[in-house]
């Protein structure tokens, strides 16, 4: 038991400086670690978003294509809902909503 103590004496300054580095790796480590577990986050809300806007996009196409190729029942659809439009010779009634 002795002999350890004195060998631990004896390499105080160098065991000091050893654990010294130990913890300023981990230290380092541990923010590479967490910086890389928020960026695989980040990654996934990133998909899911990217995922979105490509259906909106698909969509707005599928629109745009209607629009361009003058499909009347697209046409009349936004019409009456956009501007209120009605033909003539209908009622168009309209509800107050609370």
């Amino acid at each position: 038991m002795n002999e350890i103590k004195g060998t631990l004496l004896h390499y105080r300054k160098p065991l000091l400086i050893l654990c010294i580095a130990v913890l300023v790796v981990c230290g380092f480590l541990y923010k590479s670690i967490t910086g890389l577990i928020h960026n695989k986050r980040e990654q996934k809300r990133l998909a899911k978003v990217s995922m979105q806007l490509d259906k909106e996009y698909e969509q707005l196409q599928e629109k745009l294509e209607l629009l361009k190729n003058q499909d009347p029942v697209y046409i009349e659809q936004i019409a009456r809902v956009k501007y209120h439009m009605s033909l003539p010779g209908e009622t168009e009634y309209r509800f107050k909503t609370k």
